[in-house]
């Protein structure tokens, strides 16, 4: 059976390569998007174990991107990281349709933790 995916979206280039790293390190596939125009286009966004995305990116931001994805695919998990973590941003990405908030700079074993939570609900 293939490895799940994840889908990495933001607009920083280093912050993708070194979650694509971590992600490759703890055993995933990854997908990575520098927007939400790269990952809407992607050819099935609903076929990845979930998405990690960026809540600050210029264009359709994350929250946007988290609300979208919500709508059409309910059942694929997203998970949203900002470098501005507070409440009314957590609350935020959370009404939109997060399943969990992470902080940047993000904690491997957190991280890890979330995955392996979305990993088992998908059965």
């Amino acid at each position: 059976m293939a490895r799940p995916i994840v889908a990495v979206v933001d607009d920083d280039p280093h912050m993708r390569a070194a979650l694509e790293r971590l992600l490759r390190s703890i055993g995933y596939r990854v997908a990575t998007f520098e927007g939400t125009a790269q990952l809407l286009a992607h050819r099935d966004p609903g076929a990845l174990l979930c998405v990690l995305v960026d809540l600050q990116m210029p264009g359709i931001d994350g929250v946007a991107l988290t609300a979208t994805l919500t709508a059409r695919y309910p059942s694929l998990p997203v998970l949203a990281m900002t470098a501005y973590p507070g409440e009314a941003v957590r609350r935020r990405a959370m009404d939109a349709g997060a399943v969990a908030f992470l902080a940047k700079p993000l904690d491997a074993a957190l991280l890890e933790a979330h995955l392996a939570l979305v990993a088992r609900a998908s059965g």
